[in-house]
């Protein structure tokens, strides 16, 4: 649990004087103005302290919550021709989300997360993690031999952009995992301080400052406002914040970091975060594996203005621009009601509908199912007439084509001939396009990584896919060199279990490092 972090009595009082002192030169400037009014120079200090304190408390104890989450996607051998693009959760113009920059390539996602609870669930973007072949999480990211559990994708829902992971059984140790406590996004007022913990470029723990810049914002998703609102801030976020929290000075999560405004996609400012209270909302459901459920009403529309309200002599409403079609022929909800292009609704339950927001939330807060009463002006060739129709709102799901399956538990190979997790081609045989995405030169050559199997003794020694292998010892023996593929695997066909080999690796810097590989001894 997070405690808010307390002010002094004595540094609240000089907070509220300094509070005071303004107003009453604001109200009463010809006030002469009295010597011991003003803070001294070193009760200044003790109220820049106590907010400084303030800050660092609530970064003391967000930062054991927040996780850095690696996605590797398709392997290098079955995307060799596909597009190296990941895909973005709001694409529009000028919006773009902190799409996860690869700590090695363009296949891995990085990411941000926070804990939900004990049993090993994390909350993340579901773009940091979005058709990935295996999932891990980076734990005590400050140390030198940080936890590094799998994960897998239990639930998620792409309107929101939210996704729940469950960590394998038994890792990591359970005392490391402490939750997030949220707040009440509904109570966050537009000027307070927020702050920002995440990975911009893979720099991990990293924590921002700024404030709530605005609330309710709405982005554009292939041509349409976004059903999800979120908060502004200015909180630098940048790729790899994707997932973190966005907490108060309390250290309670107020929202999820998303998205960001840039025409470079990198920090100018301006970032959104889904608020918590819908967070809280939906993360039963996503927990449980099902999909959120939200009404389709099945139009098009957009909001009239003062004048054209004025003419119709009502206060406001939504025209109908278009009804939703599958081929040439209209379908949807309000068509099977009756509703037409043209229509304007002004009311949904007897409530006036003045907000294109408003109208929207309402509808996408609904269940499928649901029977909406709409009040609608129809304008007519003699005159317009006031009509009233019943709407049962369809499942919005169920619009988006397929849903992408949760996959389960990757199973781990165990090839003989991969006894250490490792697989290698030689340089000279990858093409240019696989050396691309392993960020090697064209003039690379060697025995080149090119895949790690999860959880092999490979893994577990944190080798990367790209490093060039130059030697081997086994054993306390003598150094073996590693020139090619074939002697690699001919090394690995001496091996026995628990052999313990000490291996030399070089990366594209062509900087050395050696790895301690120990066999599985089952």
């Amino acid at each position: 649990m997070f405690f808010a972090p307390r002010l002094s009595h004595h540094s609240r009082r000089l907070l509220q004087s300094g509070c005071v002192l303004s107003t009453l030169l604001l109200a009463a400037p010809s006030r002469p103005i009295i010597a011991q009014e003003t803070p001294t120079p070193r009760a200044a200090a003790i109220t820049a302290d106590a907010v400084q304190e303030a800050f660092v408390r609530v970064t003391e104890r967000i930062k054991p919550s927040v996780v850095t989450i690696y996605a590797e996607r398709a392997t290098l051998h079955s995307d060799e021709n596909a597009p190296g693009d990941i895909p973005g959760v709001i694409p529009e113009e000028g919006v773009i989300p902190p799409i996860p920059d690869g700590p090695d390539d363009d296949r891995t996602s990085l990411g941000t997360g926070m804990v939900l609870n004990a049993q090993g669930q994390i909350l993340t973007n579901y773009h940091v993690v979005k058709d990935a072949a295996f999932i891990r999480v980076l734990f005590g990211s400050e140390t030198d031999r940080p936890e590094r559990p799998l994960a897998r994708l239990i639930g998620f829902d792409e309107e929101s952009d939210l996704a729940v992971l469950q960590l394998a059984p038994g890792a990591p140790r359970r005392a490391m995992l402490r939750p997030v406590e949220f707040a009440d996004s509904d109570a966050v007022r537009v000027g307070e301080w927020a702050i920002a913990v995440g990975a911009p470029f893979d720099q991990t723990q990293t924590v921002t400052v700024g404030i709530i810049s605005a609330k309710s914002r709405h982005l554009t998703r292939n041509s349409r406002s976004s059903l999800q609102d979120y908060l502004q801030t200015d909180a630098s976020i940048n790729p790899g914040n994707s997932g973190g929290p966005l907490v108060n000075l309390e250290g309670k999560v107020i929202g999820i970091n998303t998205a960001i405004l840039s025409p470079s996609r990198f920090n100018v400012g301006i970032g959104f975060a889904v608020p918590s209270n819908p967070i809280q909302r939906y993360l039963p459901v996503l927990i449980a594996g099902q999909s959120i459920a939200r009404g389709f009403l099945g139009i098009q529309y957009v909001a009239i203005n003062e004048e054209v309200a004025r003419e119709f002599n009502v206060p406001g409403g939504m025209q109908i621009g278009a009804l939703a079609k599958q081929g040439d022929k209209f379908i949807g909800p309000a068509k099977n009601a009756g509703l037409l292009e043209g229509d304007i609704i002004t009311q949904v339950n007897q409530r006036s509908i003045i907000s294109s927001d408003e109208f929207r939330s309402l509808v996408a807060q609904s269940t499928p199912g649901t029977t909406l009463s709409f009040t609608v002006l129809r304008p007519g060739e003699a005159k317009d007439e006031m009509l009233e129709f019943k709407v049962s709102l369809g499942d919005r799901n169920t619009q988006n084509g397929e849903k992408p399956v949760i996959k389960p538990w990757e199973t781990t190979p165990k090839a003989a001939d991969f006894r250490l997790g490792i697989r290698s081609e030689n340089a000279d045989e990858l093409t240019l396009s696989q050396k691309d995405k392993l960020g090697l030169p064209v003039e690379a050559r060697g025995a080149i990584i090119t895949e790690i199997i999860v959880g092999s003794p490979a893994d577990a020694a944190d080798l990367q896919r790209g490093l060039r292998l130059v030697r081997a010892r086994v054993a306390n023996g003598k150094w073996q060199k590693l020139p090619d593929k074939k002697s690699f695997l001919d090394l690995e066909n001496t091996l026995k279990a628990g052999d313990r080999v000490l291996l030399q690796v070089r990366d594209k810097q062509d900087i050395t490092a050696y790895k301690l590989l120990v066999v599985d001894p089952n």
